[in-house]
């Protein structure tokens, strides 16, 4: 380590003094680091009376002093002088972020403070900017917690706020809540510096809840719901219906689509705004293809949505006047994409990569959740695989023994005569594939 005048002025040896007396330890004294006169007293004293005493600076404590325009100097500690300059290197390199947040900040700035610059300067660059912007203002607007200091709030708030809130909706909305208030204590850690020493989402016992759906439509549902959408006063409802049972989009992604986005040569619309953020191209059945080129003969412009109707009024109409007047109960708008890539899916000509270039999904194991095939289809295939189980008998070591097979005929009879070990009969192995053509494996002994 360099002397202590060689030190860079940022970085403070603030470890304790010691006077050594050689061939003396029962005289040898510490003092703090504030009290070098009286140490330097002391070793003095220990030198007139003849003892050979020296004055040194342990090197157990160093502190590190940063300074940021608008913040109040602050000082770290380490053990040893490399680690000191090791953090120094690393916030003049702008590496670490953890050294250099003021958690003092935390105790003069509310969580309201904090949630109000997120809502004005982050959320408008978000893909469901209104809801998330709405969810904010209710917060804001009806709990007390938001008021406190952030350095002051802790679980025991979140925890209460949780517990009240599942008295008046469902878990699953309280959930998202909590996921909003997370968002905005993350990103100011991240990329504003304000931070509480620990977060208060540390310990939180979030609801739990399981709202995953596979709602499919029964008997005479689809004509009911579009008999209930043909003699709404909104003419776009009925179209948006079918389009969302053929191409299996959002409703997002259908009230995306212009006119120019549709190639009718190629049989295709081009979804610029999914959920996802990447386009991609929804192949047209014919059905669709007839609704949309009717849609397109109506648009004045190729700028011009087909479906020209906001969100918002697309969602009053399905739920307050066309599900009603259908009285078909507990169905949503987005269970109809749930039922077109069920069908494409329970159909069995759709590989599974096919299924997911239609569907959008950039996880497979997402889409595998829309893809239920229905009960009664399953219990068919399962009466056909026990109409083609058939038993066999052979021979094996003299005894007549039998097996049961999957499949029409044992691919090699051995000879009545003929000794032939269980190992070396062929068996078909046609086991049922969900996406795709039936996989070669060996039937369960």
């Amino acid at each position: 380590m360099p002397s202590t005048s060689a030190l860079p002025s940022n970085i403070k040896n603030r470890s304790p003094w010691l006077v050594q007396v050689r061939s003396k330890p029962h005289l040898d004294q510490q003092f703090a680091n504030g009290k070098h006169k009286q140490a330097d007293s002391y070793a003095q004293s220990l030198i007139s009376q003849g003892y050979r005493a020296k004055l040194i600076q342990l090197e157990t404590s160093f502190q590190l002093r940063l300074r940021r325009k608008g913040v109040k100097q602050q000082f770290i500690t380490f053990g040893s002088y490399k680690q000191a300059e090791q953090a120094q290197l690393k916030v003049e390199s702008e590496l670490s972020v953890s050294i250099i947040r003021d958690y003092a900040v935390a105790a003069h700035t509310t969580l309201r403070d904090l949630m109000t610059r997120y809502r004005d300067e982050v959320v408008p660059g978000h893909k469901g900017a209104d809801i998330e912007r709405s969810r904010i203002n209710r917060i804001l607007r009806t709990e007390a917690f938001v008021d406190k200091k952030l350095a002051a709030l802790c679980t025991e708030d979140l925890q209460d706020f949780t517990t009240d809130r599942l008295s008046e909706v469902a878990p699953a909305t309280v959930d998202r809540d909590l996921d909003v208030i997370s968002q905005v204590i993350r990103y100011s850690a991240d990329v504003w510096k304000i931070a509480a020493v620990e977060s208060p989402f540390v310990g939180l016992r979030r609801p739990k809840y399981f709202n995953e759906r596979d709602r499919r439509l029964k008997n005479d549902e689809e004509a009911r719901l579009l008999a209930a959408a043909r003699s709404d006063e909104n003419r776009y409802v009925e179209p948006a219906i079918i389009l969302a049972l053929e191409t299996a989009a959002r409703r997002g992604e259908l009230l995306s689509i212009r006119k120019s986005d549709v190639n009718l040569e190629e049989r295709y619309a081009l979804l610029k705004d999914t959920k996802n953020g990447r386009s991609r191209k929804v192949p047209l059945s014919r059905r669709a293809m007839a609704v949309i080129t009717q849609l397109m003969a109506d648009c004045l412009t190729d700028d011009e949505p087909l479906l020209n109707i906001s969100p918002n009024a697309l969602k009053i109409a399905f739920f307050r006047r066309v599900v009603p007047a259908s009285e078909v109960a507990d169905i949503h708008f987005h269970d109809l994409r749930h039922e077109a890539i069920s069908r494409l899916a329970e159909s069995g000509k759709f590989q599974l990569i096919e299924l997911q270039a239609i569907s959008g999904h950039r996880d497979t194991r997402m889409l595998l959740r829309y893809a239920h095939l229905c009960c009664g289809n399953l219990a068919d295939k399962m009466d056909n695989v026990g109409a083609e189980r058939t038993t066999k008998d052979y021979f094996h070591r003299g005894r007549r023994r039998h097996v049961e097979n999957v499949g029409p005929i044992l691919q090699r009879k051995p000879p009545a005569t003929t000794h032939v070990a269980p190992s070396e009969i062929a068996l078909p192995g046609n086991v049922f594939s969900l996406f795709g053509p039936r996989a070669q494996h060996p039937p369960a002994r």
